[in-house]
């Protein structure tokens, strides 16, 4: 009787404790029902990318000298599916929030268009075919094996969100919602609208291989449509509507690397020979803000020669040796870092807009005079760096825009180049990638057979989690190859 008596009682003792341990495991401050504002906040902490990141090594801006840290070899392989697909999950949480919410989530709603077409569009970029009908369904359908669905058709779908996206805003402006949690534009709907659009034409202008071949996408008449009508389609043509991030003063740390004094001694990190030749070439003004005279070119009259870039092909041992010479140019954070705010991180610029026009107007797929875009792209581009109108006017007088041939379309991209420098993420090594423009250096540091890879191959997970369509998808795509040479259906 004793003994069951103990029993009882250290039965009745241990689920005490579990109980008391489960309380104790629970968060009272943990947000387990989260408002679609909060939603929002993560969503743009995913939505951009940063600047002086090894992307911008691959898009040749700059070089790493030192083999302790990643060079510039091209030797990526696989990819990951993480900041996409962990995005779509959130989007698909702030719908489900805002639909409850009724009229007062309608902007939310809007919103997540956008979004699913910024992640989707991004994803499929970046590897080729992806999951996108049947994604996002685990929770509430249970299906964890979500079929791929071809690139064509994800830009079909990504499209029509931004028509409808930019359909449903002029209701919305109208009404005036307070709008929480949009720390990029500060809940201003007339400035989303413009990126919607502007995010539409960047869609469209990498579509150019596949412009005369999909008519289920009318990418010439889309492009049309929208440059053509500027009272439906308003767009990002000056630098005060730019989609960038602006640095709080409280946490500087993300202005990477957040000790400027560091910075200004560290020869590791130099300017790229790509940027850098073509800058001294025309004389460009940019070159003068962005970097820093390298130190054994410092005595040359001609004040453009004084500047040199690191060649990505080169041996980090190299650059290195180059650099111990102060024949390269280091960073001038003094313009980078100016302020505790540091400079705007751009994400799609009004540059970026003004380029993708000219470039459309070369091609014959828009009426209009490419020069004009021309030149207001570069304008845009070096008003962002505060340079005088009247060095602007100079350097565009004296690379003018040679007309609508394919020498024309070289300057376009040449310039467009020039003003991704160190914004928009991927965009410079997109743009190269889908039209050879400017020619990217490979020499003997390169990791890919001398040449500059033009997809990540699938996460590895999802040859363990999703095989059977991974592999479907792969057969159709590349004949069952899985590489970061595989020519995706988007370039060839």
């Amino acid at each position: 009787m004793k003994k069951i008596k103990y029993i009882l009682l250290s039965l009745g003792l241990g689920l005490g404790s579990c109980q008391e341990i489960d309380s104790l495991q629970k968060d009272p401050g943990a947000i387990t029902n989260p408002s679609a504002d909060l939603i929002l906040t993560g969503i743009l902490a995913n939505a951009w990318d940063a600047p002086w990141s090894a992307d911008h090594r691959h898009n040749q801006f700059m070089t790493q000298n030192e083999a302790y840290y990643d060079g510039q070899a091209y030797g990526w392989t696989t990819g990951s599916y993480d900041v996409f697909y962990t995005s779509l999950r959130n989007v698909a949480r702030m719908e489900t929030v805002a639909t409850q919410a009724g009229d007062v989530g309608a902007h939310y709603l809007t919103l997540a268009k956008f979004f699913k077409a910024y992640f989707y569009s991004r994803a499929t970029e970046m590897f080729g075919d992806v999951p996108m009908s049947e994604a996002i369904r685990g929770v509430s359908e249970g299906n964890f094996k979500p079929k791929y669905d071809s690139q064509k058709d994800i830009y079909v779908q990504v499209l029509k969100w931004l028509e409808e996206a930019n359909a449903e805003m002029p209701a919305l402006i109208a009404r005036k919602p307070a709008i929480s949690g949009d720390y990029l534009y500060e809940g201003d709907l007339v400035k989303w609208r413009k990126l919607i659009n502007s995010y539409r034409l960047r869609v469209l202008i990498s579509l150019s291989k596949r412009a005369d071949d999909t008519p289920e996408l009318n990418v010439k008449q889309q492009f049309a449509a929208i440059v053509n009508d500027p009272a439906k389609y308003p767009l990002i043509t000056t630098n005060a509507d730019n989609f960038r991030v602006v640095y709080n003063t409280v946490n500087t740390y993300p202005l990477w690397p957040s000790n400027g004094v560091v910075v200004k001694n560290d020869k590791r990190n130099t300017l790229g020979a790509t940027f850098a030749d073509i800058a001294r070439a025309t004389r460009d003004p940019r070159l003068l803000v962005v970097a820093l005279p390298a130190d054994a070119l410092k005595g040359n009259q001609d004040q453009y020669q004084r500047y040199g870039g690191g060649k990505t092909g080169d041996l980090q041992s190299t650059l290195l040796e180059q650099a111990g010479k102060g024949l390269l140019s280091m960073i001038n954070f003094d313009f980078w870092e100016a302020s505790a705010a540091g400079v705007p991180a751009v994400q799609l610029g009004a540059h970026e807009v003004h380029f993708s026009i000219a470039e459309a107007i070369n091609r014959g797929w828009v009426t209009g005079n490419a020069a004009d875009y021309y030149a207001k792209g570069i304008t845009e581009s070096m008003k962002f760096y505060n340079i005088a109108q009247q060095e602007i006017d100079k350097f565009i007088a004296a690379n003018p825009y040679p007309g609508n041939t394919e020498k024309g379309l070289q300057k376009i991209l040449e310039q467009k180049y020039m003003a991704f420098f160190e914004n928009s993420g991927r965009q410079a090594y997109y743009n190269f990638r889908r039209t050879g423009i400017p020619v990217f250096d490979i020499g003997q540091s390169n990791a890919n057979n001398n040449q500059i890879p033009i997809r990540w191959a699938y996460p590895t997970s999802e040859y363990t989690t999703n095989e059977a369509n991974l592999k479907a998808s792969l057969k159709t795509q590349f004949n069952g190859a899985d590489t970061q040479n595989s020519v995706m259906w988007l370039i060839r």
